[in-house]
């Protein structure tokens, strides 16, 4: 065959029609796989957008999470070091920051100082640690009072770096408390722009938790100071000692810069008066007329408590000038007993804060029922003394008169006594006959019996012909005050005594004189003396009663208010008093060894005012840490009671009750009869009561199983002695009254 060149054939046909319609049938799916892959793209950021808000969201849920336990444990924190560290590491871990730092303000100093730290960076704060409140951006929060933050602190000229560590973020945010600040929570972070607005708002939350729990604290801490200054008060008895402690427990209790206290006395008179703190100003200005001070007279004649942000404001109180600004904010309460004012107490100065507030009332109501109470016990204390006193010296002229061998001797007793209980300068008896004769005179003065014979015999006579009583004033600084000497049958002379202006207008002066001049002029009616001295024991024995009644119903207070703190042993120390008192009873002890085992018995846990809330109300076991605090109660409760002398013998109970016979105890860990007897008394009454009543963790046993197990650890833990009777008395039916209810 002949070779062909290929321009032999000629040209394909181009079918341009096929092509078109080829690709008329192509466009669309090409069209469509385009769309396709466009929705694909979109789909694909929307699963990203939602991946990172679903990762955002766990991040938010677990900060929430966490810092809710946080606030909750919050609730029952009752110390500020404490409260800050727990939200450190919360925030740390919540987070993830390398470092997180509390720190408080030192408004004396002008300084921040560290509190609190945590995270791996911590090493960078020492404990030490202080800063100027104007510097950083520390210093910027102090200034604005707003929350700031460095998104990229190489751009924030405020910033303070660390030499060792790099941080590209900070956020500090203010801890105020009643508009003042109070400290600053700061958090650094090595990425910039590591800090949302939504991870601001929540540490913006956990500071105001912060800042609430420390309020809590300084409360509970103001309070507990209280309980043990008012322990303290209501043992004393001076009056102006008394004024003056409560100047000191209003202003440290209330956080014043000023306390001041005027107390009106049983005439009705403005006349102790106590300050605490600095303003001679303000001193002066109250101090210069306080029965005509507007002031003073609203707040007598008021049952409410008067706060003020600026007193200077108030028409009430215009008239006065503080020495400083700071002192301007008040507090003004009365002191109020049996429905009348006996005082009024005034507060100036909130430290660290611009007024008082409404803890600082409840504070104020508290400090005012106690004042009431120290105060009572004050007046009848004086009452008691000034009866004992003028009993005694009654009682002392009754003997003297018995003893006399003629009338002479007699009257002369009656001129001394009268002399001494009248505080007079002079004194002087005429006695007459019933033709008005002169039959016996003495006149005495401080040095003794006067020879002279200078009595006012005018005077006299008037006062026997009338038979009243009459004051004649010789002078503006003395009077004469003339008694008639008389009874029923006839009157025998007068007595008569040189005295101070006016001193004869006080009730009790002359209720004094005038029992002296009706006992004088029954001299001879013994009797009927003895008769009225008998009363007066008695009357001054039931008056003891009652003032011993009043202490231990003080006590009983205190317990009840400790109670209330530890809801799971209420009512458990009066149970164990009891019970503890009858075995005493039952074992010879004295009354008064009764009396101090009854009172360290509500006393003996007084030291868990020093315990934790959270250890006290732990619903579980304890561990070993907490049982280590536990077991500090005693001493804490030692020492509380031993600054106040009339419950020093109690401290055998408190410090002592729960050492055991065999020295497992605590704190000392004695033995058998090293232990005192009346702490050895008190174990058993303290395990009897505390098996058979209910605890959240377990119902109680009954007495029965109570007692076999006492039985049982006899020689162990407790006396064998005790124990043998203790289960003669709860067999006999001695306890049921303090057994409780099943």
């Amino acid at each position: 065959m002949k070779d062909s060149h290929p321009s032999a054939f000629p040209p394909p046909k181009r079918n341009h029609s096929r092509l078109r319609e080829w690709l008329s049938r192509f466009t669309p799916f090409y069209k469509e796989r385009q769309a396709l892959l466009a929705r694909i793209a979109l789909q694909n950021e929307r699963i990203e957008a939602l991946t990172a808000l679903l990762s955002s969201d766990r991040r938010r849920l677990a900060q929430i999470g966490l810092l809710s336990d946080v606030i909750q444990n919050l609730k029952t924190v009752l110390d500020q070091p404490v409260a800050a560290q727990l939200v450190a590491n919360a925030i740390r871990r919540a987070f993830d920051c390398p470092l997180v730092s509390i720190l408080c303000l030192d408004e004396e100093h002008k300084e921040f100082v560290a509190l609190a730290m945590a995270g791996p960076a911590r090493h960078l704060i020492p404990p030490s640690y202080r800063q100027p409140v104007q510097r950083g951006l520390i210093g910027r929060v102090w200034r604005l009072r707003m929350t700031q933050v460095a998104n990229d602190t190489r751009r924030d000229p405020d910033y303070i770096g660390f030499s060792s560590e790099t941080f590209l973020s900070e956020l500090v945010v203010p801890l105020i408390q009643r508009g003042v600040i109070k400290g600053v929570l700061v958090l650094d972070h090595y990425n910039p722009g590591a800090f949302s607005n939504t991870d601001i708002a929540t540490v913006e939350t956990v500071a105001e938790q912060l800042v609430e729990a420390w309020e809590r604290a300084e409360y509970h801490q103001r309070l507990t100071e209280f309980i043990q200054a008012g322990i303290a008060l209501s043992t004393m008895q001076d009056a102006q000692t008394v004024t003056e402690q409560i100047a000191a427990i209003v202003r440290k209790t209330l956080d014043a810069r000023f306390a001041f206290v005027i107390l009106i006395d049983q005439e009705g008179s403005l006349t102790r008066l106590a300050t605490s703190g600095q303003a001679p100003g303000l001193e002066r200005l109250l101090r210069k007329a306080p029965e005509k001070d507007p002031l003073i007279q609203a707040v007598i004649n008021t049952r409410q408590i008067l706060r003020l942000r600026d007193f200077q404001q108030s028409p009430l109180a215009s008239h006065l000038k503080p020495d400083h600004a700071s002192l301007k904010n008040l507090l003004a309460f009365p002191i109020r007993l049996q429905e009348l004012s006996i005082g009024v107490i005034l507060a100036f100065g909130k430290r660290g804060q611009p007024s008082f507030n409404e803890n600082d009332e409840a504070l104020a109501s508290l400090i005012a029922a106690q004042a009431a109470a120290a105060i009572e016990s004050i007046w009848l204390y004086q009452e008691l003394r000034n009866t004992l006193s003028t009993t005694t010296l009654l009682y002392q002229l009754s003997i003297r008169i018995m003893l006399s061998e003629d009338i002479s001797k007699a009257v002369e007793a009656i001129a001394e006594t009268a002399l001494r209980l009248g505080n007079a300068s002079m004194a002087g008896i005429v006695l007459l006959s019933p033709e008005g004769q002169i039959e016996t005179q003495v006149e005495v003065d401080p040095d003794g019996i006067e020879t002279g014979t200078s009595h006012p015999m005018a005077l006299i006579r008037q006062t026997v012909q009338t038979g009243q009583t009459i004051i004649l004033s010789d002078d503006r600084f003395s009077s004469k005050v003339c008694i008639p000497l008389q009874t029923q049958r006839r009157t025998y002379g007068a007595l008569w005594l040189d005295i101070p202006e006016g001193r004869w207008y006080n009730s009790r002066y002359a209720a004094n004189l005038q029992t002296l001049t009706n006992q004088a002029t029954i001299a001879l009616e013994r009797l009927i003396l003895l008769t009225e001295t008998r009363n007066q024991a008695l009357r001054l024995e039931a008056a003891y009663t009652d003032l011993e009644a009043s202490y231990d119903q003080t006590l009983n207070a205190l317990v009840s208010a400790l109670d209330a703190r530890d809801r799971e042993t209420e009512g458990h120390s009066a149970r164990v008093a009891h019970i503890a008192r009858q075995l005493g009873q039952e074992m010879g002890l004295t009354d008064e060894q009764l009396k101090v085992l009854e009172r360290g018995a509500l006393l003996h846990d007084i030291g868990k005012i020093g315990i934790s809330d959270t250890i006290l109300h732990k619903a579980g076991p304890l561990n070993a840490e907490e049982w280590e605090i536990m077991r500090t109660h005693p001493e804490i409760g030692a020492r509380i009671v031993e600054k106040v002398p009339a419950l020093s013998e109690t401290l055998d109970i408190i410090r002592f009750h729960q050492e055991r016979w065999d020295g497992s105890g605590y704190p000392l860990g004695l033995t058998g009869n090293r232990i005192p007897l009346l702490a050895r008394i008190f174990a058993v009454a303290d395990a009897f009561d505390a098996l058979t009543s209910d605890r959240p963790y377990r119902p109680g046993i009954s007495e029965m199983y109570a007692l076999n197990y006492i039985r049982s650890q006899s020689g162990i833990l407790f006396d064998p002695q005790v124990v043998e009777v203790f289960e003669k008395l709860l067999l006999s039916g001695k306890f049921n009254d303090f057994i409780p209810e099943s």
